[in-house]
């Protein structure tokens, strides 16, 4: 007779890796075989949130865990701090020693992230010893010994510095060099000290580089990455930052034939006289791109903080370039400019599988018949935007209205819901709901979806 206790152990790892979240906790606490085959998942992603926060220390956190229980400690790969506790306004030393002693503990571990702006120097000291790291994630706002500690990491594949100081910002060169033959992806978001001058002594050693992001750093704008490119022809994913600037587009264009996402992060201002605005800028670095002839696969834009609409030249210049091979568009903070334009876009182009844009739920019917010219899409996320008024939530009947006009629609995911479409068996069409999931991976909004 099968009972759990005969089971094998490696069928359990592979039925509880379709878990997660409290369902793990809760497999956890049927039997000890169940125990042993959860464990490698359990512990496989040491996560830290705000919610996690709020309940600390009532709550012990998993870097105490491992620390009580080193056993563990190997079946650790991931470590994600979001958030950290705090007491007096200060970050809770407690916490901080807890991780500290984890992370001695983890050697296994292949991905780091901390997205909070407190770093100890015990928690480089201890990277230093992960031979198996390959992403890496800080808040780089670090003095100049943490900054040389940092650089002798030098296996890293994936980068992300957010809000870096000019510390780290000037020893990026020197980091690079000893970074040459793993780095695959840059990504530098609000650096407001890195100016043109450091980032090409940076990518000049990087003449491999597959990925480069550099979002909301004020002294590097499209201009300058379109300068800069040049030390990275082999350019597979782009993000930058526009501005409203006078200065001339390179001439030869950068060659970038690899080119498959890119992402604009549009800054708006007053413009002087003389300079372009906001659209022709956007209508310019598109043009000045498809020079090189590139296949997007990806296109991502976003106006921060503003509901401006694209406009119909805009859009038609985006399907006359990339119709045929577009899957993912997004359009963040910014309108579609009219019903036509959406239309025109579900036509063209023949290979889109994934829209983000505001669904405009008071006028859901012209909306849905737009998409109905699409064969191809599968899945449609629904973009909040910057607004001052709140806008109505997307209902049941309004999801099946988009599932009924839309036959190839499978998927929408709308206000942390992801509603899915089905059939019984008598072909009738069913709606299934889930709650979006809280512990995926956050990642910046310009980093290439999963198509």
């Amino acid at each position: 007779m099968v009972s759990a206790d005969n089971v094998n152990l490696d069928v359990l790892e592979l039925v509880f890796s379709y878990l997660a979240g409290n369902d793990l906790a809760s497999v956890a606490l049927v039997s000890r075989s169940f125990c042993a085959g959860v464990i490698p998942r359990l512990y496989s992603t040491l996560l830290f949130r705000l919610s996690h926060a709020k309940r600390y220390p009532a709550v012990m956190s998993p870097f105490a865990a491992v620390a009580a229980h080193p056993e563990f400690a190997i079946h650790v790969r991931h470590v994600d701090i979001r958030h950290v506790p705090a007491i007096k306004a200060q970050y809770n030393p407690k916490f901080l020693l807890e991780c500290t002693r984890a992370l001695g503990l983890c050697r296994n571990i292949t991905s780091f992230r901390c997205s909070v702006n407190a770093l100890p120097p015990l928690f480089i000291t201890a990277l230093e010893q992960k031979d198996r790291l390959h992403d890496l994630r800080l808040h780089g706002n670090l003095t100049t010994e943490q900054s040389m500690r940092l650089t002798k990491l030098s296996m890293i594949r994936n980068l992300t510095l957010d809000f870096a100081s000019w510390n780290l910002m000037n020893l990026l060169p020197k980091w690079t060099a000893t970074m040459k033959a793993n780095l695959t992806t840059l990504t530098l978001f609000m650096a407001n000290d890195l100016n043109e001058t450091v980032l090409g002594s940076a990518l000049a050693e990087l003449p491999n580089l597959l990925g480069l992001h550099v979002i909301g750093c004020s002294k590097v704008d499209h201009i300058a990455m379109l300068h800069l490119v040049s030390h990275t022809p082999y350019l597979e994913s782009l993000s930058m930052t526009t501005s409203e600037t006078s200065r001339p587009f390179p001439d030869p264009p950068a060659s970038l034939p690899s080119l498959r996402n890119l992402a604009l992060d549009t800054r708006l201002g007053s413009p002087e006289p003389g300079h372009p605005s906001s659209a022709s800028v956007l209508a310019a670095l598109l043009r000045h791109i498809s020079s090189s002839s590139p296949r997007l696969l990806s296109f991502i834009v976003k106006y921060p903080d503003r509901q401006m609409a694209l406009t119909t030249s805009f859009v038609g210049k985006l399907i006359s370039a990339h119709a045929t091979t577009l899957k993912n568009l997004s359009f963040i903070d910014c309108l579609i400019g009219t019903t036509d334009s959406l239309s025109a876009l579900c036509v063209k182009c023949t290979a889109l599988e994934r829209l983000e844009v505001m669904i405009p739920v008071r006028d859901l019917t012209f909306f849905a018949h737009s998409l109905a010219r699409s064969s191809t899409l599968r899945t449609l996320i629904d973009v909040e935007m910057h607004t001052h008024s709140p806008r109505p939530t997307l209902a049941q009947h309004e999801v099946r209205q988009l599932f009924t006009r839309v036959p190839s629609l499978r998927k929408i995911v709308s206000d942390g819901r992801i509603w899915t479409r089905r059939k019984d068996p008598d072909n009738q069409l069913l709606i299934g709901l889930e709650r979006r999931p809280g512990h995926t991976a956050a990642i910046h909004w310009f980093m290439p979806r999963d198509i």
